[in-house]
């Protein structure tokens, strides 16, 4: 609300309008996604129907909203904002969709949020801004809503390049992923080490779709595993990390 509203730079005055606009509709477009996004995720996606109350859809919801109407916030009207967050709630759960039969995985579903409802949030404005929407029949709408849609193309590819270039960087350096046996047991343990685990790796697993690694393991279920990670900072799996089969 005040990251919104505080943009303005100014809440007294003859700009005062202009905050409180802002923060009026960023509470609305939010609360409206948040709602909408937990009564019907679920149904949309096909995920999490044994989830009798989804709270995941409901955060999650709730940053669509806030980044749906961000762009906007200070030249929508009330309803507008409303109707922006329940599309952009729509668009999340679409993304969801869309990226599980893509097969690509966004634990926390940062690109869903982030990425994709902040295209929307940059289409909404050009259709609901009360001086320059198309909705409004407004002069050069058009022309506004053109402006966007190459203002969303700059920003993908600005952020894609640069992003591309560091991420090959970290890869070509090994920085990018965990070993297969610190992804099975957390990351948690190899960052913040020494820990001592005693039992079966899968049994530590248990809930966990495991990793390729696991499947060696289910060759002998009845050996159990000792896992000492030392405290050596900065390191992988070196000689200071140990499997033993007892």
């Amino acid at each position: 609300m005040f990251f919104n509203g505080g943009s303005s730079l100014q809440v007294s005055g003859e700009n005062w309008e202009s905050a409180g606009l802002a923060m009026v509709n960023t509470i609305v477009a939010p609360s409206a996604a948040g709602l909408f996004t937990f009564a019907t995720r679920k149904y949309i996606t096909g995920q999490n129907q044994d989830h009798r109350l989804d709270f995941g859809a409901l955060t999650n919801g709730l940053l669509a909203g806030c980044v749906s109407i961000t762009a906007g916030c200070a030249q929508v009207e009330p309803w507008a904002a409303i109707v922006i967050g329940i599309c952009g709630s729509i668009i999340y759960s679409l993304a969801c969709l869309a990226l599980e039969k893509l097969e690509i995985d966004d634990p926390l579903e940062a690109f869903q949020v982030h990425g994709c409802c902040g295209m929307w949030g940059v289409i909404a404005i050009s259709l609901f801004s009360q001086e320059k929407g198309l909705f409004y029949g407004a002069p050069k709408a058009g022309e506004f809503v053109g402006v966007q849609f190459l203002g969303i193309a700059c920003i993908a590819g600005w952020s894609g390049i640069l992003s591309s270039i560091y991420f090959l960087i970290c890869k070509k350096l090994n920085f990018i992923r965990l070993s297969e046996v610190d992804e099975l047991i957390g990351g948690d343990i190899h960052y913040f080490a020494p820990i001592k685990m005693q039992g079966t790796v899968s049994s530590y697993a248990k809930g966990i779709q495991l990793t390729r690694l696991n499947s060696d393991f289910k060759s002998m279920p009845d050996k159990k595993y000792s896992l000492k990670i030392a405290s050596k900072q900065n390191s992988l799996l070196d000689d200071d990390t140990k499997i033993q089969a007892n």
